[in-house]
């Protein structure tokens, strides 16, 4: 079956992310991220798009999926190479931030670059961290660059775009600690971080704005040994979370 114009017109449009908000829809392309989608039970989809050679058999019968030829996906997807499926996805509604939860709450600070988002949020679902809060400059969640560098981690993780000072004010009182990564902070290495903590992670290029420079009860560091000048952002999430996961995990004897 081929897809008319009409439809190759609005299925493109979502690349764009005003046309995303407007209609609140996203794209998800690929066999293992369509995979994962199908089994999750937080985002519903409206409809797949899939060629002769992705399998059907573990479609919902309650799912549409329309069958399309290799060129209409070629037509519709927003990548070089096209694999298979593309989805088309409801946004889901905003739930409530949990201020009680004994976790680590991921903080991001104008985060601009879309794989470093992406990658980070895979970098938190691996640590087992259930929830970021993102400012509201941050690169949008459904852009088909995020969706693709968090490999799946999106359908895990709770999500919420929000004013950081106003948020920073609600978990203080919950009794959270306020940790922030700067260059001269303490050494991550040698610093016992408490059990409810914010991280706040900055931007790739300014770091933390002064506002939330302000409102930070402990500032972190990662120690250099070589030359390099800085740290990709979501390298340096993934150290502080491996250390909060290490200073918080007792091992099990065998």
């Amino acid at each position: 079956m081929s897809l008319t114009k009409n439809e190759i017109k609005f299925i493109k449009s979502l690349h764009l992310k005003k046309n995303r908000t407007e209609h609140q829809l996203f794209i998800v392309e690929g066999e293992k991220l369509v995979n994962e989608l199908i089994v999750q039970d937080k985002f519903n989809i409206q409809n797949l798009y899939i060629t002769p050679a992705y399998s059907t058999d573990d479609i919902p019968n309650n799912l549409n999926f329309t069958l399309i030829n290799d060129k209409d996906l070629d037509r519709i997807s927003a990548f070089k190479t096209p694999n298979k499926v593309l989805a088309i996805v409801k946004q889901p509604n905003q739930t409530d931030i949990n201020y009680n939860e004994k976790n680590l709450i991921l903080f991001l600070d104008d985060i601009k670059d879309p794989g470093n988002l992406g990658t980070i949020i895979r970098t938190a679902d691996w640590f087992g961290i259930t929830q970021i809060i993102a400012s509201k400059n941050t690169v949008e969640l459904f852009n088909p660059k995020v969706i693709q560098a968090s490999m799946g981690a999106i359908y895990r993780i709770n999500y919420f775009v929000k004013d950081l000072l106003e948020e920073l004010t609600l978990f203080k009182q919950n009794n959270f600690s306020i940790m922030g990564a700067v260059i001269d902070g303490e050494d991550i290495y040698n610093t016992s971080m408490p059990e409810k903590n914010v991280l706040i992670m900055g931007s790739e290029s300014h770091g933390l704005s002064k506002e939330l420079l302000a409102e930070i009860t402990h500032k972190v560091s990662i120690p250099k040994f070589g030359k390099t000048e800085s740290l990709n952002v979501a390298i340096a999430t993934g150290v502080l979370l491996s250390e909060y996961k290490k200073d918080k995990f007792t091992p099990q004897k065998l």
